[in-house]
């Protein structure tokens, strides 16, 4: 289907420019004059069959359109019946689940009706049954009805009873809440005479207690006193032994370190004179070294001549040997020494300057050589000898004189620990010193406050048996405590009415308000009623708010006066 070409109307238009230019050409050829009769023959059949074909493919085309455009309805067609087709097997679908709902739905309300008449026929029997009693009760009912008449009479008569004594029972409560109130004022003032006469005697028993014990503190005083006296007195004697024996440890202290000194002096002088011994030892044994290295040399070469004695024979035969070798040398020497002499010789050589040895200075010269090489051997083998014996002092002074370090750290270190101790104790005898001090100036000011209090005490004595008042200043501080006693009694009896007016706020629910309670309910004043209380109802009494600090601010209205 995508392959047939579409009918457009651009594709027509250009078919037909495309047809008008051919023509144009087919008559450009058949105009030309160059072309025979013949071929222009050709050319038209050829054109006349071309026209044919074009006329044939027109209508062809035609049809191709015409069964293009059915098969497009056809399809739709098709799919539309398909459409259709599965909207109506879904309908089927549905319509089959709900005939099946439908029969569920029927049986369900088929076993309901079932149901129904089996409870109708049951309500039917509880009816009649209900009814049957119903009539009872009626028959009952009338019954009672003449019953509650005649007790209704019954009530009016004894309520009219209950009145009369009612109101003899009002009067009868007033006369008794009269006598009630008169005698609770009566117990109330003996309660309260009671309570004077109660604090008046603990107030008494109160005076003779804080007498008691000013008169305790007052011997108490008085022993501590005594017994820091005494404490200051152990105090001083082992102050002055304390005193004694620091003197008695510091002169003995002086005396061990003279002697320490004198000691070290003896030992410095030992190892002096010990070391002096040791040199003068090392110097004898190397003095006795080099003698028997000497010895040892001169062994040496004895033996070394004992040795050659043995072979003289052989070095004599030698000796001849070489003697007739020299003599042969010498001769030759004679002959080379003509020939350089020889002036008139080619070869003649140059002298040198200076003088030639003979054989016994050469042999001098070589002696003394090596006995200048010997001494200076000898020279060094006594320079090394004497450098490891000085390494060796000095290794040994350089021990001793560490180990003496030692010492001395040792004793400094001591030195100074007793120091530190000394002064410790000294810096622990002055502040005793100085608590001694504070303590007899607090017993100083003791005993002056106990000399006040005892001369208090007497005047105060001394005036009651004169019968005479006592100080202002008691009078005072007796008003004080009375008005401290009434300040605390008035605190306490705050916060226990706090602690009320706590408890009131809090409501039934549990739930704290500081809102005022306001009466919503009064009790009547009639005589010929009792006195409880009775709601207000819906016209309970307004409460005024309090003026405000803006009442300030609003001038008082003028009162004019009323003008009959």
């Amino acid at each position: 289907m995508e392959a047939i070409p579409k009918d457009d109307s651009s594709l027509s238009e250009r078919r037909r420019e495309l047809h008008k230019e051919v023509e144009v050409a087919k008559r450009n050829l058949t105009q030309q004059k160059t072309i025979s009769e013949v071929e222009s023959k050709l050319v038209e059949q050829q054109l006349a069959e071309e026209n044919k074909l074009l006329k044939e493919q027109e209508n062809m085309r035609d049809v191709v359109f015409t069964l293009v455009r059915l098969t497009q309805t056809k399809t739709d067609e098709r799919e539309q019946k398909s459409k259709d087709f599965l909207k109506a097997q879904k309908k089927y679908t549905n319509i089959v689940k709900e005939i099946k709902a439908k029969d569920l739905e029927i049986r369900i309300h088929r076993k309901k009706k079932r149901e129904i008449h089996r409870r109708l026929r049951e309500f039917a029997k509880l009816y009649d049954t209900i009814r049957n009693e119903r009539n009872k009760f009626v028959n009952l009912l009338h019954k009672a009805h003449q019953k509650v008449n005649e007790i209704k009479e019954r009530h009016k008569m004894s309520l009219n009873e209950l009145e009369i004594l009612r109101n003899s029972a009002v009067t009868q409560e007033r006369k008794l809440q009269n006598s009630m109130l008169k005698h609770a004022n009566n117990v109330i003032i003996r309660e309260s005479m009671q309570n004077d006469v109660c604090k008046i005697v603990s107030k008494l028993q109160e005076m003779k207690e804080k007498k008691e014990m000013k008169l305790n503190n007052i011997d108490r005083l008085a022993n501590m006193i005594t017994v820091i006296e005494e404490e200051m007195v152990q105090l001083r004697k082992k102050y002055d032994k304390a005193i004694q024996c620091r003197n008695e440890s510091g002169v003995q202290l002086i005396e061990r370190e003279q002697e320490v000194s004198i000691f070290y002096e003896k030992i410095n002088i030992q190892e002096k004179m010990k070391l002096n011994g040791e040199i003068e030892l090392h110097v004898l044994e190397e003095k006795i070294r080099f003698l028997k290295l000497k010895i040892a040399e001169k062994q040496r070469q004895i033996h070394a001549t004992q040795k050659l004695l043995p072979a003289k024979r052989s070095l004599d035969a030698d000796l001849t040997v070489l003697q007739i070798q020299f003599s042969q040398c010498t001769d030759r020497i004679k002959d080379l020494e003509k020939k350089f002499i020889n002036p008139e010789g080619k070869n003649r050589t140059r002298f040198l300057p200076g003088k030639d040895l003979t054989e016994k200075e050469m042999i001098k010269k070589l002696d003394e050589l090596e006995l200048q090489l010997a001494k200076k051997e000898e020279k060094l083998l006594e320079k090394d000898f004497i450098y490891e014996q000085v390494s060796r002092l000095t290794d040994r002074l350089r021990s001793k004189t560490q180990a003496c370090q030692q010492d001395t750290l040792l004793l400094a270190k001591k030195m100074n620990d007793y120091q530190k101790r000394i002064k410790d104790a000294t810096k622990k005898m002055m502040a005793l010193v100085a608590e001694l001090s504070m303590k007899q100036a607090l017993t100083i000011e003791l005993q002056k406050e106990v000399r006040e209090k005892e001369d208090f005490i007497f005047s105060c004595n001394s005036r009651i048996e004169k019968g005479l008042p006592l100080n202002k200043e008691i009078e005072k501080e007796w008003l004080k405590t009375l008005r401290d006693e009434e300040m605390y009694a008035l605190a306490i009896a705050e916060k226990s009415q706090e602690f009320l007016e706590a408890d009131n706020r809090q409501l039934p629910n549990s739930v704290y308000t500081t809102a005022e309670q306001r009466p919503n309910a009064y009790i009547p004043e009639a005589d010929a009623t009792l006195p409880l209380p009775k709601p207000y109802g819906a016209l309970a009494p307004f409460k005024p708010s309090e003026p405000g600090a803006n009442m300030r601010h609003i001038r008082k209205p003028v009162v004019k006066p009323i003008k009959i």
